[in-house]
């Protein structure tokens, strides 16, 4: 399969201080490794390295969607003890080289997330 990728003007760029994932009102990830990918026409998009999210909250889907600027998207559900959250979680395992930084990066999306900063 020929993976077919676009151009566009996207910028990604390393957040400044740490940044918080909250799902349901509890932190279910922090990093200060996490990048900004700012796609215009998109709302800012933060990702974070895996190993930044609690271990065992993230069950993989099947469901897939493809960008043609990023490519093909999978997405993973939040499962936690007091909610959860389908395919709210979406990474790109082998992404377009327009955005080749967050490869395997998760970004969070959706009702009861929110996203925080912090000083370091």
């Amino acid at each position: 399969m020929t993976r077919q990728c676009l151009d566009k003007d996207i910028k990604i760029t390393p957040a400044t201080g740490r940044v918080h994932v909250i799902f349901d009102g509890a932190e279910i990830a922090s990093s200060t490794e996490a990048l900004e990918l700012d796609e215009p026409g998109s709302p800012l998009r933060v990702y974070f390295p895996r190993a930044a999210v609690q271990p065992g909250i993230l069950e993989e889907t099947d469901t897939r969607t493809h960008c043609p600027y990023k490519g093909e998207a999978w997405y993973c559900t939040i499962k936690t003890l007091t909610a959860t959250g389908v395919d709210q979680v979406w990474y790109y395992p082998d992404p377009c080289p327009l955005v080749a930084p967050i490869a395997d990066m998760l970004a969070f999306w959706g009702d009861g997330i929110e996203i925080r900063y912090s000083q370091v």
